[in-house]
């Protein structure tokens, strides 16, 4: 039975004929020869005469001595034989014989569990407790096979780990590959600190990498990785060594290798693109979890292997019986990260994942959703899958699951309301968990999908501004960009980013620099140092700012009413070779800004001018009436055409419109038939609407302009305060009958400005000039810097003795 000439057929045939006179050491000699000269056979394993050795050897449990015990473990582990029963009679046999195991005993019986997946937890403590006393006596392969099962086994063993930590590295140079990657492998699967290990290990393998098999290679780049530990030397080494060898490597070698490459953010194109080369003629060869990991390393790394990508796509969909969910999340995200279209792949997906969905963790949920969005793939019903599931489960939810799930859902126009209002509960207690660029994702999707979801907003306005430091520009952007478009009011929050925002303009790209102004206008907030620093920054670089940028950016200096003279003249110049990329409300809104901040731009209104009216069927009706009032505003009289285009296509949308817009449509008809008094006006049969809707504008006289009021009634300028006339043109102060009126106007610091050159001011004084009105302007400015009444008396009497000059005149 152990001569040269044995093979598993001539044991069993023995065994059979004379089995009931085998006594434990022949039992236990038959299953080791079976297991070393059968291997993994499946014939033997599939023989009924090894399922009788097994019982045989069950029966006599009581009778092993240790290495029989261990010998006969290590036997059915090896040839993969299922004999759960034998098993638990050897854990059972094991513990209290313990003293009188040998190392390579204790670690044969361990890894033999391990292999075999039999579960023995008692087993496995009793050796923890017995090995760390003896550890002197372990060879290098009987401290990796120990430290390997019970990686495997998932056995927590803190202490036996740190033992094993600690003798490894005095010994290295006695350890063959195997033994290094096997030890490297188990501490990171055990998810062991063991810094000093790693470090030995590190300094130890490169020398000898020629020694190494590709499985060892890969299990020591995939164990470095997984640990997070920094081994720029090794993982050098390894990828140079890997290229020329990679026939040798199996469909999971390659997936693990190019897995710990990017997980652990080392940059090797050479070993990439080999791999790339590699792949796609073996990808059938490949199980679900390497076609998945393959795909998630090169998107991780930002390697761009198009063919591969193909090759995976073209393999994935019909082996989706396969993947578990996590398999799926991950190609879905892969393809995603990668920008690579493949919508069939997405399809299959889309079409496997919700009948499963039960089954994803959270990480795999929310990664779904993300990749979806990414990639634009419209999939109503995994959504509608996604939205049902996750409420019920938001309490395994980490903040970024929490985070791309509900901007997932934002970025696609999915409406999940329960799905929101569910994550709008579950955030505001674990704020202080989320990273910023989780806290700004939140905020962008609520205020992206509409959600009202005011106390989710506070509890951020109120985690952030201790925080800023942390922020990148993108964040920064998004945060207030979420805060203007919710229209929360958060002035703590806006003056933080105010402040933090102007020294670091340099790392912000033009959609953060439009971005930011657009969110500072749109809510209000002063803050002149930021706007300042904008306009400084933005004239240098418009040749990298998209269309919408560049009107955006106009439009929140001219909302914010911020003047910008060299900002604006850089975009008169950059726009008008640009506008056939412009969208419809890129015209509008570049239009309106300029007209809104009162600058003349001949050439860029000439460009829109001649671009809008063949494009105007792509405008709204707030963007129509956006421009007709801003062609008025800047006094557009070369062609009747573009109003008379505008009021033909707006005229049956006016019930759509609110007062605001219909005002500025009454503004553009003034403009129109006093431009051109014999021309056909399709508004003229709503005039009476428009102007009801101009005139119900309320007036918001400020305590400047009332003080000015005053102070004209004792210079004797009796006079009408805010005065309507019978076009709707509301005055601050009027003498009707006299047609003159004075207009307060602002903001100013200086006195020497007499007039204040924005659009409206210079729109309203055209109009009003035209109807024949006399019309004199008082900046606004700082009332304290008029040192005593009799300066002030004295501002308005020359300013009044102007105006009666100019009537005179």
């Amino acid at each position: 039975m152990t001569g040269r000439g044995a093979t598993p057929e001539t044991i069993l045939s023995l065994f059979a004929a004379r089995g009931d006179k085998f006594d434990a050491r022949n039992l236990s000699t038959a299953a080791h020869r079976v297991a070393k000269f059968g291997g993994r056979n499946r014939d033997v394993r599939r023989d009924r005469r090894v399922t009788a050795l097994a019982d045989a050897c069950q029966r006599c449990i009581h009778k092993f001595h240790p290495q029989q015990l261990a010998n006969t473990a290590w036997a059915f582990a090896t040839a993969r034989i299922e004999a759960p029963q034998l098993f638990v009679a050897i854990a059972g046999a094991v513990p209290s014989r313990l003293d009188e195991f040998k190392p390579q005993e204790l670690a044969n019986t361990a890894w033999a569990f391990a292999t075999a997946r039999i579960e023995a937890p008692q087993l496995f403590v009793a050796i923890a407790g017995a090995v760390p006393s003896r550890l002197g006596e372990f060879k290098p392969q009987n401290l990796a096979n120990t430290a390997w099962a019970f990686a495997t086994a998932g056995i927590e063993a803190p202490q036996l780990f740190v033992a094993i930590a600690g003798a490894v590295p005095f010994r290295l140079g006695e350890f063959n590959p195997q033994e290094l990657a096997n030890t490297a492998w188990a501490f990171a699967t055990a998810g062991i600190e063991a810094p000093h290990l790693y470090a030995a290990i590190a300094g130890a393998a490169p020398s000898r990498l020629e020694e190494f098999n590709p499985q060892e290679l890969a299990n020591t780049a995939w164990a470095f990785a997984t640990a997070g530990i920094e081994a720029p030397q090794l993982f050098a080494a390894i990828a140079g060594a890997v290229p020329s060898r990679l026939r040798e490597f199996n469909p999971q070698n390659l997936a693990n290798m190019a897995w710990a490459f990017a997980t652990a953010g080392i940059k090797a194109p050479k070993l990439f693109v080999a791999i790339a080369g590699a792949a796609p003629s073996r990808l059938g060869e490949f199980n679900p979890q390497a076609l998945a990991n393959t795909a998630w390393a090169f998107a991780t790394a930002g390697i761009e292997a198009p063919q591969l990508f193909a090759a995976i796509a073209g393999t994935v969909p019909s082996r989706l019986r396969e993947f578990n969910p996590q398999n799926l999340a991950n190609t879905a995200w892969a393809f995603a990260t990668a920008g690579i279209d493949a919508p069939r792949l997405f399809v299959a997906i889309a079409g496997a994942a919700p009948s499963r969905l039960g089954e994803f963790n959270s990480q795999a949920l929310a990664n779904t959703a993300w990749a979806f969005a990414t990639a634009g793939i419209e999939a109503p019903q995994l959504f509608a899958a996604i939205a049902g599931a996750v409420p019920s489960r938001l309490g395994e939810f980490d903040p970024q699951a929490l985070a791309n799930t509900s901007w997932a859902f934002a970025t696609t126009r999915i409406e999940a309301p329960q799905l929101f209002v569910a994550i709008a509960g579950a955030v505001p207690s674990r704020l202080g968990e989320f990273k910023p660029q989780e806290l700004a994702n939140t905020a962008w999707a609520f205020a992206t999908a509409r959600i009202e979801a005011p106390q989710l907003f506070v509890a951020i306005a109120g985690a952030v501004p201790s925080r800023l430091g942390e922020f990148n520009p993108r964040q920064l952007a998004n945060t207030a960009w979420a805060f203007a478009k919710a229209r929360i009011k958060a002035p703590l929050l806006f003056a933080a980013i105010s402040r933090a925002v102007p020294s670091r303009l340099g790392e912000f790209n033009p959609q953060d620099l439009a971005n930011t102004a657009w969110a500072f206008a749109t809510a209000g907030i002063e803050a002149p140092q930021l706007f300042a620093a904008i306009a400084g920054a933005a004239p240098s670089r418009l040749g990298e700012f998209n269309p919408q940028e560049l009107a955006n950016t106009a439009w929140a200096f001219a909302m914010a009413s911020i003047e910008a003279p060299q900002l604006f003249a850089a975009i008169a110049g950059a726009a008008p070779s640009r506008l056939g990329e412009f969208n419809a409300q890129d015209l509008a809104n570049t239009v309106w800004a300029f007209a809104k901040s009162g600058i003349e731009a001949p050439q860029l209104l000439a460009a829109i001018a001649g671009t809008v009216p063949s494009r105007l069927g792509e405008f709204n009706p707030q963007e129509l009436a956006n421009a007709a009032w801003a062609f008025a505003c800047v006094d557009w009289n070369n062609d009747p055409g573009i109003f008379a285009e505008i009021a033909f296509l707006v005229v049956a949308d006016l019930d759509t419109l609110d007062d605001h817009l219909l005002s500025q449509l009454h503004l553009a008809s003034v403009h129109f038939n006093l431009e051109w008094p014999d021309r056909s006006w399709p508004l003229s049969n709503h005039q009476q609407m428009l102007l009801a809707a101009h005139q119900c504008q309320d007036p918001t006289p400020s305590q400047f302009q009332r003080n000015v009021a005053t102070a004209l009634d004792r210079v004797g300028w009796t006079h009408v305060f805010e005065h309507v006339t019978e076009e709707g043109l509301s005055l601050d102060m009027a003498q009707p009958d006299a047609k003159r009126a004075v207009e307060v106007d602002g903001p100013s610091h200086y006195l020497e400005r007499t007039r204040i050159e924005n659009g409206p001011t210079r729109f309203k004084s055209r109009l009003l000039r035209r109807l024949g009105w006399d019309v004199a302007h008082i900046p606004f400015f700082e009332w304290g810097a008029l040192d005593g009444e009799r300066e002030q008396d004295s501002y308005l009497r020359a300013r009044l003795q102007i105006f009666a000059r100019t009537t005179r005149a």
